[in-house]
Formats: structure tokens, sequence, C-alpha cells
């Protein structure tokens, strides 16, 4: 948190620099207040970033103090969630970022057999990813989802893929969870915009005793990180969804040990470009994991810092969502 400059009572404008690292450092507690759900922080931190962009003087004692309630906060942070709103961002279009960054999962269920931490960062208005879980039974069933296209059209397609896969009934294998959620992309699809409504996704049940079954349409490879240091790749088992109906999926099995980490993302992750052109890729992933050790948590920032590195740019070219998955301890 920038200091109070020597010298600025009431009257004295502080410098530009400072006025420009308190921004900052209020950017950052509005991250954090999202990311934890705190709607009363954030909405107090976004008053104030307004005001300042207005022209209104700081208030160190105030504004200090929203930036290091947000840190306290976040010390149980296990998901980062970053809208990207614009000043001159459309009300309706900033209402609907933040409707839809509301529907992400700020909790994981004390009976759950796996650790979870994630990442989702939007890369304009509306995010075309998606990410879930559920507990059902002993068991858990997560997902993570990426739509095709950018912006406010595939923002609308990920909240319609929200609501159809909380309408499947729980208890389905992998396998027919996939088939009913392409008949419910195939049914929502309008026919006179059949591309507005195509995504690639993973479908994944874990159970208490270590056991994982998944499906995947059309998404990247999971990545298993095995506690030796060997590296599993678990690909596609069918077709991006909204393409054709079928019949059947494909589901397949792993066992997830102690010490093993998953690493499961969207494309704006491995294809991060630098300035270069050079994308990020799974390589450089699983260096991050092998040079890492630490809860699921931990190596989320060490990944997202790793990417924006690369990037070397403060700007997003795709949406970045990732999650890592551990087995809990004695699960």
């Amino acid at each position: 948190m920038a200091a109070k400059p020597a010298g600025s009572g009431p009257g004295k404008n502080p410098s530009d620099d400072l006025v420009r690292e308190l921004m900052t450092e209020l950017g950052r507690a509005f991250d954090l207040s999202t990311a934890l759900g705190d709607r009363t922080l954030g909405a107090a931190v976004e008053d104030r970033i307004r005001s300042l962009e207005l022209g209104e003087k700081p208030e160190w004692g105030t504004d200090g103090a929203l930036t290091q309630l947000a840190k306290q906060e976040s010390g149980a942070l296990d998901f980062y969630y970053r809208p990207h709103l614009f000043p001159d961002m459309d009300p309706a279009l900033r209402l609907g970022h933040r409707l839809q960054f509301d529907l992400l999962p700020r909790h994981l269920p004390e009976e759950s057999p796996l650790r979870i931490a994630a990442v989702l960062e939007s890369y304009c208005h509306l995010s075309g990813d998606l990410l879930g879980w559920r507990l059902e039974s002993d068991e858990l069933f997560l997902w993570i989802v990426d739509v095709s296209g950018h912006g406010v059209r595939a923002g609308l397609a990920a909240a319609t893929l929200y609501f159809l896969i909380n309408s499947i009934e729980k208890g389905l294998s992998p396998a027919r969870f996939s088939k009913r959620i392409n008949e419910g992309v195939l049914a929502a699809r309008n026919p006179e915009d059949p591309g507005a409504l195509f995504a690639t996704g993973i479908w994944l049940r874990a159970e208490a005793g270590g056991r994982v079954t998944y499906a995947s349409a059309g998404h990247h490879p999971i990545v298993l990180l095995r506690s030796g240091g060997e590296v599993e790749y678990l690909g596609s088992t069918g077709i991006p969804l909204g393409l054709i109906a079928r019949r059947t999926f494909e589901e397949r099995q792993f066992e997830l040990v102690e010490g093993d980490a998953l690493c499961l993302f969207t494309d704006g992750l491995v294809e991060a470009r630098s300035p270069d052109e050079e994308e990020f890729g799974t390589d450089r992933l699983v260096d991050v994991r092998r040079g890492w050790s630490g809860s699921p948590m931990e190596l989320t920032r060490a990944i997202y810092l790793a990417v924006r590195e690369h990037q070397a740019t403060s700007l997003l070219d795709d949406d970045l969502t990732f999650m890592v998955v551990e087995r809990s301890e004695g699960a």
C-alpha cells in the first residue's frame, strides 16, 4: 500500500505516481473481493475506484483500510476469479459480467475427496469459459468447459451451458452426462446461428478411494502429474458438444493417489503467447509443477504468474482458466 506522502495534508494533491499506485492497490483489492464473493467489500472498493477516476482526492485512511481488509480476507483464497470491468463499459454489460461471475463456485464441500484450486480470468466483457463442481453422495463431480469465440456471444453461450449442466440429474456417469449435455446443446442451439453454441468440455467423477472416471468432448488433454515426476496426458474421448447427436460417449478411468496433481485447462492457458508469438504450452506447465511443492492454491498461483510473465503484458488474448486438483488427505 502506498504510504501517505510527506507534507500532503488537507488541500494538497499527492503526486500522480502515488495516486496511480493507490489505484493499482485498490484494483487488487477489488479482484480479491470478487474472488471471495464479498459483495459488500467489492462494492465499496469499486465506488472508491470510480471516485478516484472522476478526480476525487484520495482518502488515505479509508483507501488503505479497504486494501488491507481484502488482503486479510484472502488468506483462505483458493479460487481466483477476475472479471475485466472497464470504466466506460455499458451498465447492462457490467451487470451481466458480475452475474456471470456470481455463478462460479466459491466453496469446496468438506466431504470432497479432492482438493481444488481454480483460476478464471476473462479476456473481455463476458467469459466463454466455465468451471464448477458438486458433491454427489461421497463423490465429487466436476467440469470445465470452453465455448468457442469471445465476448458477449460466448458469454451468453456459457450461461446457457451453466443452466443446462445444473438441470441434469445427479448420479450420471461422465459418459451419460456427456450425452445429455450434448442433447441439451443441440436443442438450445439457434438454427439460424448454429455456430453460436459450440463447446468443448470435460466431465470428471472422483470417488473417495481415488478412482476417477472422465469423459472429454473434444477438449484439451488433462495433464496428470504423478508424484514420482511422470506425466500422463489423458486425451479426449469424443467430439465437441453441439456438432451432431450421438447415442453414446466414451469414458475412461484412472487412479489418483496422494501426491498426484491433475491440471484441467482451456486453450487460453497453453496458447497464451509471448511478445515473440511463442505459446506457453504444456511443457512449461509441467515445468512449473515439477519445480513446485505446495498446496493446489499455491500451485495455481505459480502457474498463473508463469503464464502472465510469459505474456509480458497486462492484456489477455483469450480467457485464462484452469484448475489444479489433488486427492484429499485420507480420501
